[in-house]
């Protein structure tokens, strides 16, 4: 997947969180992209077995069958309060990756409901438990396609937490009857900092997390009703993403990230501006770009239980998560924790296999991703 490749899905995805229509276009480009065909994104009640789903190239027939009867023969799902309260992390797996191919393809759900609709292998993408939904993107291959190449995983891998943040922030306005009204209360709700923005830049609304921000001396700030930074560098490259957003070619749309540095953090502002496709939804000259601003010292921007809830982390693996995020080294989270070194190298390898990182660098990287 090459850069343009990247910056067109992750425009289009995070389009999908104002414009629900734009899912199953969404997970059919993510299939396109990591080498598959058919795109499923379901949400299972644990409980029941009920649901509903996104469907990108399957017949809703199959969908209904699923729900009927073949949730009950599904390997890769146990339904029942002993599933709702164990870990689950959100990583991306395939069959190959949960069972050995030759008694996977005995199974009556691969003969009877698989195999039917032309499908021979799967790649699940986990985007989380919502009390007793969990939902997850199962992308397939044909038969007699072989499984997903290395390079196709490595790229869903690439996309998942930019998935799961769009899916979250997608199931916050899925249900909202009076948009403009009720984008602004949802918003007003988030912990992170949302602003929505016009093509020329002009702030239509910022939530509560963003107008605090704008009211300390350094960082963001509004300068006639647009939004900039007080770092004249950091102002020039802000415009530059929010101009990108904004660009009357809807083609050449796109989305971009930026750390901003301030004298009152030791860690920077982490932003994210994309592209909103809902101007015929918000009306005449209604915002057409979403900037979220992540304050990655702020204690709020990563629970502890989110954290437990994603990776299944213990408290104290949390805790020490947490402290290795604030740029502690492992001496300095144990004085601060009240441990012993040897206690916190242990409870570190724990919480790499937990969730699939090798290096305290990728642990840190992936917990300033998630939303």
């Amino acid at each position: 997947m090459n850069e343009g490749d990247y910056a067109g899905f992750i425009d289009r995805l995070y389009g999908a969180v104002v414009e629900c229509s734009e899912w199953p276009a969404v997970i059919a480009r993510f299939a396109d992209l990591i080498g598959g065909a058919k795109a499923w994104l379901p949400s299972l009640d644990l409980s029941s077995g009920g649901g509903q789903g996104v469907l990108a190239r399957l017949d809703p027939r199959d969908q209904d069958a699923y729900f009927k009867y073949y949730y009950t023969t599904n390997p890769f799902v146990r339904l029942g309060p002993a599933e709702l309260a164990s870990p689950w992390p959100l990583w991306v797996t395939t069959d190959e990756d949960r069972f050995i191919r030759e008694e996977f393809v005995r199974t009556e759900y691969y003969n009877d409901f698989l195999r039917p609709q032309d499908i021979g292998s799967v790649l699940i993408v986990r985007l989380g438990r919502h009390g007793v939904m969990q939902s997850t993107v199962n992308i397939t291959r044909p038969l007699g396609q072989g499984q997903f190449s290395r390079s196709g995983i490595e790229t869903a891998n690439r996309l998942h937490m930019d998935m799961v943040r769009a899916f979250n922030l997608s199931r916050r306005f899925a249900d909202l009857k009076d948009f403009n009204a009720g984008l602004a209360e949802t918003l007003n709700h988030s912990r992170h900092a949302v602003l929505l923005l016009d093509a020329s830049g002009r702030i239509r609304h910022a939530n509560a997390a963003a107008e605090m921000l704008m009211a300390e001396p350094d960082g963001l700030c509004a300068a006639g009703g647009r939004l900039t930074a007080t770092a004249a560098a950091a102002a020039r490259r802000l415009e530059g993403l929010v101009a990108r957003a904004a660009c009357p070619d809807a083609s050449s749309r796109e989305a971009g990230s930026m750390g901003l540095r301030t004298p009152s953090r030791r860690l920077p502002l982490s932003l994210i501006v994309a592209p909103l496709r809902s101007e015929r939804s918000l009306g005449p000259g209604a915002a057409s770009v979403l900037v979220c601003v992540a304050d990655l010292e702020a204690g709020l921007s990563l629970p502890e239980r989110q954290l437990r809830e994603l990776f299944g982390l213990t408290p104290a693996e949390t805790r020490l998560a947490l402290e290795l995020l604030k740029g502690a080294d492992l001496r300095e989270a144990a004085q601060a924790l009240g441990t012993s070194l040897t206690t916190v190298r242990n409870q570190l390898a724990s919480t790499f296999a937990k969730t699939d990182v090798n290096r305290q660098a990728e642990l840190i990287q992936l917990m300033m991703r998630l939303w």
